[in-house]
């Protein structure tokens, strides 16, 4: 809902307020006192295009504000946190426009881009009349209105809510299928890894006892030869180590009685032989151990080869490969779940779809049932509107399953309004064959038939453009009727359309300061009853007068 719309420095507009009230706002004034102008600049604040000239002249910039009521709403809170902008149950939006053409727009005193008002502006405000018909030209609302009528809002949802996770699960098949290929080369070549780590399968501490037992291979021979030499030079030779040591140890035996102290030293004598034998069977032992082969030397110089290339290949010590392992299988895994979730997502696209089928098919029956009964609704209430030869139809086309259009937030039907206003012409596109005035007492006609109360505000210009008497009168009923359940707007030469105001302002152009400037002014009880009389125009004053006291006296009555 509009609370309240300042303007300052906009065309002949030095600086006016105006303050709206609930239900429904009527603008009435003589002809070219700024009217219109009031509702081109509410177009421009919610994202209509500056044309040149729009700022006063003299002025540095035109500014245009509103504060807008709204209400929890998914799609203005999704919109604001898109741009990252407060807000509560209010809005203030302000366009400024340069004199030289740039323009800039706050929300709540952030900068916001004109593509945010614009996506804004259904939610907030409808402009019907003047050239501003995009909304009723539009497709998509020709199908919401039908669906307001039809009562096919669960529908609706259910719709929007399967074509949103439809669209969210194509788009992650899409991600997994633009990456199939690099996750089918990678986890080639982790099972190519894996299958070298697990074929060579080394052991934590393996590469040292490898090398110690290479190094023992490699000096076999030496080892042989020495130790052998060694082993004669302690044990087996004529002039062994032991064999000395016992021709000594038989002398001392001779001349021990001679001198009791060389008893310790001939103990000490076999102590050593009892040393040289036990290590003379050592190294017989060892050498007996000993099995230099080439074959093993090969096949040790061949395992620690595969070893090295692992590490390289890797870049990690022999311990770290089995990290290195335990990480490649854990990828391999994910890539195996992503794989898994592709044929989850696969087969949950195909459940979304058939339930998508089957509500859609629910919708377009419902659509095709109601089609008829609104064409005839609209057409009573046209003929109601001064428009009782214009005809009035309602052209629905399905896609079919799997077609292009099928999918969509709203179904796979496209509603379309066509209308003939004059006897003997075709219906056509409603752009085609309606005026301004004519296509707003057409949405006049469709919200009266097809809808429940709504947040945004309804401004209607020109409504009354060639109509009078009982059909203005007829409208200004219908105005009443809709702004009890929203907010209206609406400005008017039609005594039998102001009576019904909820609020009435007169529009008037004034001079100050040798410049022309508008004014606003909401008028009272008595100030409604000259306005109205003005409106009436009757030659006797005291008749107008009379009449319109008459007139509004009625319209608070009903």
């Amino acid at each position: 809902m509009l609370k309240s719309l300042h303007i300052a420095d906009f065309a002949i507009i030095r600086d006016l307020e105006l303050k709206l009230g609930d239900g429904l706002n009527l603008l009435t004034g003589e002809t070219g006192a700024g009217k219109s102008i009031i509702v081109d600049a509410l177009g421009l604040l919610l994202g209509g295009r500056a044309e040149t000239g729009v700022v006063r002249a003299g002025a540095r910039l035109a500014v245009v504000e509103g504060v807008f009521a709204v209400s929890e709403s998914e799609a203005i809170a999704r919109a604001l946190a898109e741009e990252q902008i407060e807000w509560d149950d209010e809005l203030l939006i302000r366009r400024e426009i340069q004199a030289g053409g740039r323009s800039r727009v706050l929300i709540n005193g952030q900068s916001a881009s004109l593509a945010l008002v614009r996506r804004l502006q259904p939610l907030l405000a409808e402009i019907y009349g003047q050239g501003e018909q995009q909304t009723l030209q539009s497709l998509r609302t020709h199908t919401e209105l039908l669906d307001a009528f039809a009562d096919s809002d669960d529908l609706r949802r259910a719709i929007a809510s399967l074509y949103t996770r439809r669209r969210e699960i194509r788009q992650a098949l899409d991600d997994l299928e633009r990456d199939r290929r690099e996750r089918e080369r990678e986890r080639e070549f982790i099972e190519f890894q894996l299958a070298e780590i697990e074929r060579v399968a080394p052991r934590a501490g393996e590469e040292r006892e490898l090398e110690a037992e290479r190094a023992l291979l490699v000096a076999a021979e030496e080892l042989q030869t020495l130790g052998a030499e060694t082993y004669l030079e302690l044990y087996e030779g004529d002039r062994s180590a032991l064999a000395l040591l016992g021709a000594a140890r038989r002398r001392l035996e001779r001349v021990r009685h001679l001198d009791a102290r060389l008893a310790a030293v001939l103990g000490d004598l076999e102590q050593a032989s009892a040393l040289i034998a036990e290590a003379a069977e050592t190294i017989r032992d060892r050498l007996a151990a000993l099995d230099f082969s080439p074959e093993r030397l090969a096949a040790l110089e061949e395992r620690l080869a595969s070893l090295e290339r692992l590490k390289r290949r890797h870049g990690v010590s022999l311990d770290e490969l089995a990290e290195v392992a335990a990480q490649l299988r854990q990828r391999r895994a994910s890539l195996i779940e992503t794989d898994r979730r592709r044929e989850d997502l696969q087969r949950e696209l195909e459940a979304v779809e058939a339930r998508y089928a089957e509500a859609a098919a629910q919708l377009s029956a419902t659509r095709r049932g109601a089609a008829p009964r609104l064409a005839q609704r609209v057409a009573r209430e046209l003929g109601a509107l001064a428009m009782e030869h214009a005809r009035f139809q309602v052209e629905l086309r399905t896609a079919e399953p799997g077609a292009e259009g099928y999918y969509s937030a709203f179904g796979a039907d496209r509603a379309e309004f066509l209308l003939a206003a004059n006897p003997g012409e075709p219906a056509r596109a409603l752009g085609e064959v309606a005026s301004g005035g004519e296509l707003s007492r057409l949405m006049l006609a469709l919200l009266t038939v097809c809808c429940a109360a709504g947040s945004g505000t309804l401004v209607f210009d020109e409504i009354d453009a060639g109509i009078g008497g009982r059909v203005a009168e007829a409208v200004g009923q219908r105005l009443r009727e809709l702004a009890t359940r929203q907010q209206i707007l609406c400005v008017t030469h039609q005594a039998a359309i102001a009576r019904f105001a909820d609020h009435h302002f007169v529009v008037a152009k004034r001079v100050r300061g040798g410049r022309t400037e508008v004014a606003v002014r909401r008028l009272g009880w008595e100030e409604r009853i000259g306005e109205l009389a003005r409106l009436i125009g009757a030659e006797d004053i005291a008749e107008a007068h009379a009449t319109a006291r008459w007139m509004l006296e009625e319209a608070r009555r009903r």
